[in-house]
């Protein structure tokens, strides 16, 4: 069976991309099988790394969020060894209880300490909605380094939901669907899989996690993923807030 990293995605039919994108995680998951639980994590972190830094160049009319470049360096930080597992979890729990918060509108959580609610007024002073899709899915890597369990979870849900469902279209200037049918929205859904920028979205993906597998050092891939990115800076920019 072929890797999850060995697969030519753009060659495949549009009923075989669903299939792919159905079973991301079985294939993530049977690729990491034989690894220690730190290269599953570190590919993740390429993969949101790659991510955040063209979702940070999007709504370029709105100031982007600091805590979403917090929580990308404290998962870097914490993998080169500078933060120790106590400080990163307890910084994951407080996180987690504000997630919660701008998720569901549910308080319970923040309720039950008072650091939760410190914890929102020092980090998320600037919170914009814009980008509560990239902060839940974001999260979920912290919460897999605090339970030791990979789920693949974040990567599924962003790659799916609002690069697939909101940019893939928006930057290939798709025309909306009208016809609401089951049928007309799995055409839609494979023609949107089989656009060039969904492909060469698939394709980076891939080259991150044979990245990770690789062994280059987390100091070196720190330094290089400054500079990678999911979209061309241009093309980020073309999402405004109508599009969030």
């Amino acid at each position: 069976m072929q890797k999850i990293y060995e697969i030519d995605f753009a060659a495949l039919s549009g009923k075989e991309k669903s299939k792919f994108i159905l079973y991301l995680r079985d294939l993530a998951e049977e690729c990491f099988a034989e690894y220690p639980f730190e290269v599953a994590i570190k590919a993740q972190l390429l993969i949101f790394t790659r991510w955040w830094n063209s979702y940070r160049l999007m709504v370029p009319e709105n100031p982007t969020p600091k805590i979403l470049e917090i929580i990308i360096e404290k998962l870097w930080d914490f993998q080169e060894g500078k933060l120790a597992q106590s400080k990163f979890e307890e910084f994951a729990k407080c996180l987690e209880a504000v997630v919660l918060e701008i998720a569901t509108g549910d308080t319970e959580k923040m309720d039950e300490d008072e650091k939760y609610y410190d914890f929102e007024a020092e980090y998320f002073g600037d919170w914009d909605d814009c980008y509560t899709s990239f902060l839940i899915d974001v999260s979920y890597i912290c919460y897999e380094i605090c339970e030791r369990e990979i789920a693949w979870t974040g990567v599924e849900d962003i790659l799916d939901g609002d690069i697939a469902d909101l940019k893939i279209p928006l930057l290939e200037e798709m025309e909306e669907e009208s016809n609401c049918t089951a049928i007309a929205l799995e055409k839609r859904t494979q023609q949107i899989y089989s656009t060039p920028t969904f492909c060469k979205v698939i394709a980076l993906l891939q080259e991150d996690i044979r990245t990770a597998l690789e062994g280059e050092s987390i100091t070196e891939l720190r330094k290089r993923y400054q500079k990678e990115y999911l979209f061309p800076p241009e093309d980020c920019a073309k999402v405004t807030a109508e599009w969030c």
